[in-house]
């Protein structure tokens, strides 16, 4: 998985992550997809946004995948700017 500031390996290290989204923003921080995710042959992508249940967006961003074998080989999570 790719990331604005890491490079993170193999599914626990991303599990990992996740769970350290989830401890630094609370329970009700919440990811929710923006429209339908698209693809074909291999690449894919899927707009999110996130933040607390039923609070403002607090981010946005787009997550982009390479698929092999039917399993995906690498995540870019790319983070828009904020809204100014």
């Amino acid at each position: 998985m790719y990331e604005p500031t890491d490079i993170v390996r193999g599914p626990e290290a991303i599990s990992a992550v996740a769970g350290k989204l989830l401890e630094q923003f609370g329970p009700t921080f919440r990811f929710s997809p923006v429209g339908a995710a698209v693809g074909h042959h291999g690449p894919g992508s899927l707009r999110w946004q996130a933040g607390p249940d039923g609070g403002p967006v607090a981010v946005t961003g787009t997550d982009v995948v390479e698929v092999v074998g039917g399993k995906i080989a690498r995540l870019w999570v790319l983070l828009n700017p904020p809204e100014s």
